[in-house]
Parts: structure tokens; C-alpha cells; sequence
């Protein structure tokens, strides 16, 4: 029953409270699942002690991770995404982006010196969420010849034009959008939902555990964390 409400259930996990308890997910989202004593009866929801505090958080946060992760890593493979880098590069590292997003211009050029020296790819997976000029510049990079130079041009053009009208930087926006673009879009969109992010850049990597990471925006740091330098010093 919970697997047909889109529960995907991991396994029994140590709780506090004296039930018993089982990890499971739904897009994303840890979901506790308890068995009252009687045996027959099952509640989803949070065991808290006298201040409130939710006792079971950690367990559930640490039994689920791993299996989470490797779900939407598998989930981004499948994506139309786009390749910026070497494909037999160490570290990959999947990028949701939108072609009106400053940051994720910023990602990019910041990461010119990892990538063209082979040792970072990134996988840009277009999204269209910024402005109504997104979904004909996503468009137009995904239909061009070659979408990794075309994503290229854009990134350097964007760079280069400071100051304007953002919906005219860069690429030139697809007035007819095929519908093919548009469901790889659409689709795009929905997972970077589904993983419960709300901006651009979002970053997706494994650290050197293999345990998927995953920050929007562009903190400081960022790609040293990628690259795993954070974790050295």
C-alpha cells in the first residue's frame, strides 16, 4: 500500500520511543513509518520527547541518505543533460541551470580551470524557471548541432554583457519551441522539484565516500567542496 502512494521503503531503522520503526522516502523526503504495539496498526509521523525535539531525526536522516542519493543520481543520468568537460574526468558533477541564471554563469566560469584541465565535467541539466525568455534559450541550446558548444557560447556571451537586458543575453531564444524541447524541459523541471530544489545553480556531486552532495547557489567554496579540497584541509 505505501509503495503504490510512492513510498520507496529502505528497511528497518534504531528508534527511540519503543516502537518500532522503518526508513522510507517519497521524492526526496525522509518519511518515518512506526508499527504501534498491537501489531496491526502503523503510523507515519515524528516521535518527539518533553522539549519537542524530534528523536528519531538522525536515524532516519542516516538510513535514508544513501539510498536517496543513489536514486536521483540515477535519475539525473537519465536526464537530456549536457556535458561541459571531459567525459573520462575523475569528478562529474550535475549542474540543474537556467540560461537566464547569473549564478549559474558565475558556476561556469568559475569553473573553467577544473574543467578544461580534465579534471571536472559538469552536467548541466537545463531548466526553464527564471523568466519567460528561459524556455526559448533552454530550447535553443538543447535543439543547436552541437548543445555543448552552443551551452559554451552562450556561458562566454552571457559573461561578456554586463549591465543589459537580461532576456537578451547570451543565446537567441526559439520562438517555436519543439515539443520535444519542451517535455525534456518540463521534465527537468519536475525532478529538480521532486529533489526539493528552488534555485540555480543546484549542484549534485559524490564526495570521495561516494555519499551524493547536493547545494544551490553559489557559496563560498563551492567548488573546492566539489573537488573535495574542503574535506583535505
Amino acid at each position: 500500500f505505501l509503495a503504490e502512494q510512492g513510498l520507496t521503503v529502505v528497511g528497518p531503522m534504531p528508534a527511540e520511543g519503543g516502537l518500532k520503526a522503518w526508513a522510507a522516502y517519497r521524492d526526496q523526503q525522509p518519511i518515518p513509518i512506526y508499527r504501534l504495539p498491537d501489531g496491526k496498526h502503523w503510523v507515519i509521523g515524528t516521535v518527539i520527547d518533553a522539549q519537542g525535539k524530534d528523536v528519531n531525526a538522525k536515524a532516519l536522516q542516516t538510513a535514508v541518505q544513501k539510498p536517496m542519493g543513489q536514486q536521483a543520481w540515477a535519475d539525473m543520468e537519465r536526464t537530456h543533460w549536457i556535458g561541459d568537460g571531459k567525459p573520462d574526468a575523475p569528478l562529474i558533477a550535475y549542474v540543474f541551470t537556467d540560461p537566464n541564471c547569473p549564478y549559474c554563469n558565475q558556476l561556469w566560469r568559475e569553473a573553467r580551470p577544473m574543467v578544461q584541465s580534465g579534471q571536472l565535467q559538469l552536467r548541466h541539466i537545463l531548466v526553464a524557471v527564471l523568466r519567460p525568455s528561459s524556455e526559448g534559450k533552454a530550447a535553443a541550446i538543447l535543439q543547436a548541432s552541437s548543445p555543448e558548444q552552443a551551452l559554451a557560447s552562450h556561458a562566454q556571451a552571457y559573461a561578456s554583457a554586463h549591465g543589459k537586458n537580461p532576456d537578451t543575453l547570451g543565446i537567441a531564444p526559439l520562438q517555436r519551441i519543439p515539443l520535444s524541447a519542451r517535455d525534456a524541459l518540463a521534465n527537468n523541471v519536475s525532478l529538480m522539484t521532486a529533489m526539493g530544489l528552488r534555485a540555480t545553480p543546484a549542484t549534485v556531486w559524490k564526495n570521495a565516500q561516494g555519499t551524493v552532495q547536493i547545494r544551490t547557489g553559489m557559496p563560498p567554496g563551492l567548488l573546492d567542496e566539489v573537488m573535495g579540497k574542503s574535506a583535505a584541509k
